[in-house]
C-alpha cells in the first residue's frame, strides 16, 4: 500500500509578513557591538575633548604692534592688544581685540618711557586684567623692554596669568644699541623682575635683526621681519596643538615641557622645499638667527614633524637623533603629523626649555644671583663635621668660672662688710712688714687710716 503524504500545514502569508516584521524590529533593537563604533559616535566623542584655549596678548605700543601683525597670518587663537595709548588701538586687525587700561592715570596717553606709570596703571585695573586670563590654558605675552607701558605692565599682566592659574610664555624683545642706556636699564629691570613670574620666557635683542636684513632694508620692513619670524614660529606652536597627527601632540605634553617658573626657552619653525629637505630643515630650525642662544644644555623639547603622505621614516630618525644628541637626559617629546598641502615639503617646529643663555638674556645674572645667595647660606650654615667637633671641645674644654649674680659685666661689686674685711687683710699684711723696718707699727697704722678716710 502507498505510504499517506502528509500535508505540512503553512501559515498563511499574512502571518508570515507579521513574523518577518517583528524578527526586523527585534534586530533593530539589539544594541550595536560594542567593539565597534559608528561615525556619528566618534564625532561626538571627538567633541567632548577639551580644546586648549590660548590667548595671545601684546602688551604696549610694541607689544601690540608685533601681535597686530602676527594676527593676519594666524588664526585659531584669540588676540589680544592691551595698552594706554587709546590712539594707538585704532588701526588693529579685525581679528584682534584692543583692550585699553589706566585711563584714568594716563588720561588715554601712551607712558613716555616711565615704567613706574605704565605699572600703576596696570595695577589700578589689575581685576580686569586678571578676567582677561581666565579660562586660558595657556597665554602668551609679547613685549618690546625698553618703553613705558610694556615694560612697566608686563610684570602686573603675568602676575595676573600666574594668579589665574594658567601656563604664561612671554616672548620679549629687547632695545637697539643707539637706542640709548636708559632703555637697556629701563630692559634689563623689567626682564628681572618678569622672569620669576612667568612659566618660560624667551628673549629676542632687536640688533640681532642686521643678522636677517640687508643695509638696503627700510625701516619699517626691517621691523617686520622679526615679527614674520615670530608669526612663523608662533604658527608651528598652535598647529602643533591644534591639528591631530599620526604620532599626536597635545596639550599634556606642552603642560609638562611649560611646567616650572622663569625657565629660559628657544622657539623655531621652519618650513621647507626640495632635496634634501629634512637636512635642510634641521639646520635651519637649530640656527634661529634672532637669538643669542641655542638649545643647548634644555632640559625639555618638544619638536614636531609636518610634511606629506611620502615623508620617510629615515628623515624623521634623522632629525629625532641629531636634537637628542644637544642633551641625552633630556625629556623630549615629538609628535608627526601628515597634511595634503605640504606636498614636497617639511616643516620642523621646536621647543625647548631651559636653556643656557648668555648675557642679555636675564638667565646670567639670574643664576649669578642665586649661586651667591647659595654661598651665603653655606657661609651661615656650619656643616654636620663641624658642628660634632665643636661640641666635642665643649666637653673637653673646662668650664668657665660662675660670675658672681652681683655683679655687672664681669666687675665684682663689694659692700661695706667686704671692704672691712680687704682692710683687715691688707693691715695684717703690713704688720708682717713693719717688723722688719725701724718704724713703729702704730705710726704705720695711724696713717693708712688717715689714707682711709
Amino acid at each position: 500500500m502507498a505510504k499517506k503524504i502528509q500535508k505540512v500545514k503553512t501559515k498563511p502569508k499574512k502571518a508570515q509578513k507579521k513574523d518577518q516584521r517583528k524578527t526586523i524590529s527585534r534586530v533593530k533593537k539589539r544594541p550595536p557591538a560594542k567593539s565597534f563604533l559608528k561615525v556619528k559616535h566618534l564625532a561626538s566623542a571627538l567633541e567632548g575633548v577639551a580644546k586648549t584655549k590660548i590667548r595671545v596678548i601684546g602688551i604696549g605700543g610694541g607689544g601690540s604692534s608685533i601681535v597686530g601683525e602676527i594676527a593676519r597670518s594666524i588664526g585659531k587663537v584669540d588676540f589680544v592688544c592691551a595698552n594706554t595709548d587709546v590712539q594707538a588701538q585704532k588701526n588693529l586687525p579685525k581679528n584682534t581685540r584692543a583692550f585699553i587700561f589706566g585711563q584714568e592715570i594716563t588720561r588715554g596717553l601712551g607712558c613716555g618711557m616711565d615704567p613706574v606709570l605704565g605699572e600703576t596703571a596696570a595695577k589700578a585695573e589689575k581685576d580686569r586684567i586678571k578676567k582677561l586670563m581666565e579660562g586660558q590654558d595657556i597665554c602668551i605675552l609679547i613685549a618690546s623692554l625698553g618703553g613705558g607701558a610694556g615694560s612697566g605692565a608686563i610684570s602686573v599682566f603675568a602676575e595676573a596669568a600666574k594668579e589665574a592659574k594658567c601656563l604664561t610664555l612671554c616672548l620679549l624683545t629687547m632695545p637697539f644699541s643707539f637706542e640709548g642706556q636708559k632703555r637697556k636699564e629701563i630692559a634689563d629691570a623689567a626682564l628681572a623682575k618678569i622672569i620669576p613670574l612667568v612659566n618660560v620666557y624667551s628673549v629676542i635683542p632687536n640688533e640681532n635683526i642686521f643678522r636677517i636684513i640687508d643695509q638696503k632694508t627700510p625701516l619699517r620692513s626691517a621691523f617686520s621681519a622679526i615679527n614674520k619670524r615670530l608669526a612663523e614660529t608662533l604658527g608651528g606652536f598652535i598647529d602643533t596643538l591644534a591639528l591631530p597627527g599620526l604620532i599626536n601632540i597635545d596639550f599634556a605634553d606642552f603642560k609638562t615641557l611649560l611646567d616650572g617658573r622663569g625657565k629660559l626657552a628657544y622657539l623655531n619653525s621652519v618650513l621647507m622645499q626640495g632635496e634634501p629637505k629634512a637636512q635642510l630643515a634641521l639646520k635651519e630650525v637649530l640656527n634661529n638667527p634672532l637669538y643669542d642662544y641655542g638649545i643647548t644644555g634644555a632640559d625639555r623639547m618638544v619638536f614636531n614633524v609636518t610634511g606629506d603622505k611620502a615623508m620617510k621614516m629615515q628623515e624623521v630618525a634623522d632629525i629625532s637623533k641629531k636634537i637628542s644628541s644637544f642633551n641625552t637626559k633630556a625629556r623630549i617629546i615629538f609628535g608627526v603629523s601628515f597634511q595634503s598641502e605640504y606636498k614636497d615639503k617639511l616643516r620642523i617646529a621646536l621647543f625647548a626649555v631651559g636653556c643656557k643663555g648668555k648675557e642679555g638674556t636675564g638667565e646670567v645674572k639670574v643664576l649669578e644671583k642665586k649661586q651667591k645667595q647659595k654661598k651665603k647660606s653655606v657661609e651661615k650654615k656650619p656643616t654636620i663635621k663641624k658642628q660634632k667637633k665643636k661640641i666635642e671641645e665643649k666637653k673637653i674644654a673646662p668650664a668657665p668660672p660662675k660670675k658672681d649674680p652681683r655683679s655687672q659685666s664681669g666687675k665684682v661689686r663689694r659692700n661695706a662688710l667686704d671692704l672691712r674685711k680687704a682692710q683687715d687683710r691688707e693691715l695684717k699684711d703690713l704688720e708682717k712688714q713693719d717688723e722688719q723696718l725701724d718704724i713703729p707699727s702704730f705710726l704705720r697704722n695711724a696713717r693708712y687710716q688717715e689714707d682711709a678716710s
